[in-house]
């Protein structure tokens, strides 16, 4: 660090936010540019392991997305903490929002705020998906929820580049030691869309259908991304917790059979 808070002479840092991600977060300025940006610590291993090559491969490919739901990637630092030890820091953007993770903390989502967060997480997911690239780390430390209840994803390939090692929102597959996939993506996108709704989903409606699709154990068995995309626009409708229409549908026409023979065995009542 050259200088008391400043690093690579130029990002002066601020308090540290609420993400735990891959290490200490921390809000920063930019002394060029003025704006604020956010900084995140990662330890380099004694022999270095070839760690911030693959970070430079991953923000390479991180900085080319231009989409409003990922979260921008602005620059790479490599230098040495408080204590001596080197560090990469890894800058980006620094939105208005706050980590899925911190949000949920025990307390479970409505299914319609689950939902509308999986639609805006697949949309991000689907645009690196197009670019070529995989997530390889999608938990709920990457979702990040802004004000207007808007969802954004960072931490691009961080999990892939610091061999990091597959947690409880890993897919099978890469916990038995498979690539990245965009189908791995898919199913920790289930996996965090059903610890975000917790006990709270409606049994046989369109966000347990998407959850379930997504995390099919076997990768060609899960659902594709148009079919999970209609699914969760479903159950982010607004209504009781994004209620499937066609299941409600038949609730009232039986609603309404069953008011009709009372009306009618009423009515033969009062004519007799």
């Amino acid at each position: 660090m050259t200088g008391a808070g400043v690093l690579g002479g130029r990002y002066v840092l601020l308090d540290e936010l609420d993400r735990r991600g891959f290490g200490p977060v921390r809000r920063a300025e930019d002394r060029i540019t003025g704006r604020t940006v956010a900084i995140t610590e990662i330890a380099v291993p004694a022999d270095g392991g070839g760690l911030r090559e693959r970070l430079l491969a991953e923000v390479r490919a991180a900085g080319r997305l231009q989409h409003p739901g990922v979260v921008g990637v602005l620059d790479l630092i490599t230098d040495r903490a408080p204590d001596g030890a080197l560090r990469e820091y890894l800058v980006t953007e620094h939105p208005d929002a706050r980590p899925l993770s911190r949000l949920v903390d025990g307390v479970p989502l409505t299914a319609q705020r689950t939902a509308a967060i999986g639609r805006d997480v697949l949309a991000a997911l689907r645009t690196v998906h197009a670019g070529g690239g995989t997530h390889g780390g999608l938990d709920p430390d990457c979702v990040l929820l802004a004000p207007d209840g808007s969802a954004l994803v960072t931490d691009l390939g961080l999990a892939r580049a610091a061999c990091r090692e597959p947690g409880m929102f890993a897919p099978p597959e890469r916990r038995d030691g498979a690539g990245d996939t965009p189908a791995a993506d898919l199913w920790s996108l289930g996996a965090v869309l059903r610890y975000a709704a917790g006990p709270r989903i409606a049994a046989g409606g369109p966000l347990d259908r998407a959850i379930a699709g997504l995390t099919a154990a076997e990768p060609a068995e899960r659902i594709d991304p148009d079919g999970a995309q209609a699914l969760l626009e479903r159950a982010a409708r607004p209504g009781p917790a994004g209620a499937d229409l066609g299941a409600s549908r038949w609730v009232l026409l039986a609603v309404a059979g069953l008011l009709l023979v009372a009306v009618v065995a009423m009515l033969l009542w009062a004519t007799r």
